[in-house]
């Protein structure tokens, strides 16, 4: 029989010992060691490069996106003319009339202080057509400056819903995440606002465009949709670091499924993995039971993306070398904690 003393060590270190497993269906395919990525900050798949991830820096980078084959390495920079790189979290990867964008989310605010945020939405480039050459430059297609109703809010999570033609943002250190859209527009439809939606931002934001050096420039102010439920917890979260200052259950990172059906949301400990079997309200579906995936031992996971069919996630982190996980979603293979 255990004494009290020894009985607490030996939980304390059973706790620490499962958190660093592998979770059941979850492989480490790769690592990200380019000294040029030191902080991944966001992660996207490519809609038209074939076993293609985007990822790019935290604050203090220059603007510019790394493009990283599915084991980590490193393949093209692309630098992005005509903005800087304020503090960006979160990267997203979507098709629009059959173009490929990615979503550039320069949306970090530690001391919820910015004025207003970022989005900058830019061509995806086709990776086939390099030539040789692993330095791109481009322009984005159109940017977005927005607000909140509510004043500042820090947020790292971004993810586009193309089927509504809604931008979803899910804010990091609001007591409880809150979950706020702005609309997808397509400048070169000469749109101000989404078409057809009954949640127009028509009576509360701006949609002002404007032009400088070729970029379309929307000004535009987030719909509050509402707070999300609390993120399940797991016993490991007791002992996290990430506990003790206040960061457990907090979202780092976002994505949508390419069909529209699911979501994953990631915390410093677990990714959480909601699905639905028809289109629905996202506030509603945040509000179900979702698949919790615990994570290893890893610093500061800041990134998930799904894979270019849905069947699988990967995630990583801001630390080199920096792990790159494939968590596979298909039927009982998610660990439940």
């Amino acid at each position: 029989m255990f004494k009290p003393s020894y009985l607490f060590l030996y939980l304390i270190l059973a706790i620490s010992t499962s958190a660093c497993a592998m979770p059941t269906g979850m492989t480490q395919a790769g690592s990200i060691t380019a000294p040029s990525i030191d902080e991944a900050s966001g992660l996207a798949v490519s809609r038209i490069n074939d076993h293609i991830l985007w990822t790019h820096n935290d604050s203090g980078d220059t603007a510019r996106l790394f493009a990283i084959d599915t084991q980590g390495n490193q393949l093209a920079t692309v630098n992005i003319e005509g903005v800087t790189n304020i503090d960006w979290e979160d990267i997203a990867s979507f098709t629009l009339h059959n173009q490929s964008y990615l979503l550039i989310a320069d949306i970090g605010d530690n001391h919820a202080k910015r004025l207003q945020y970022q989005l900058h939405l830019i061509k995806e480039p086709d990776l086939s057509q390099l030539h040789g050459n692993n330095v791109l430059s481009v322009k984005p297609s159109w940017s977005m400056t927005f607000t909140y109703p509510d004043g500042a809010h820090d947020c790292e999570s971004v993810a586009v819903d193309v089927a509504k033609q809604k931008i979803l943002l899910l804010t990091k250190r609001d007591d409880l995440p809150i979950l706020y859209s702005l609309p997808l527009i397509d400048p070169s439809l000469g749109q101000t606002e989404t078409n057809h939606s009954t949640d127009s931002l028509a009576t509360h934001a701006t949609n002002t465009l404007t032009t400088h050096s070729s970029v379309q420039k929307f000004n535009q102010q987030a719909k509050r949709l509402g707070e999300i439920a609390p993120l399940p917890t797991a016993m490991r979260d007791y002992t996290s670091i990430y506990t003790w200052i206040g960061y457990a259950g907090k979202p780092t990172a976002m994505d949508i499924s390419a069909d529209g059906l699911s979501a994953v949301v990631l915390t410093y400990t677990h990714a959480f993995y909601f699905t639905q079997t028809q289109p629905g309200d996202w506030l509603s579906l945040f509000a179900t039971q979702p698949q919790q995936i615990s994570l290893p031992s890893i610093k500061q996971a800041e990134a998930v993306s799904f894979s270019q069919d849905g069947q699988s996630i990967y995630i990583t982190s801001e630390r080199l070398p920096a792990p790159l996980y494939k968590v596979d979603l298909q039927g009982d293979k998610i660990l439940k904690q």
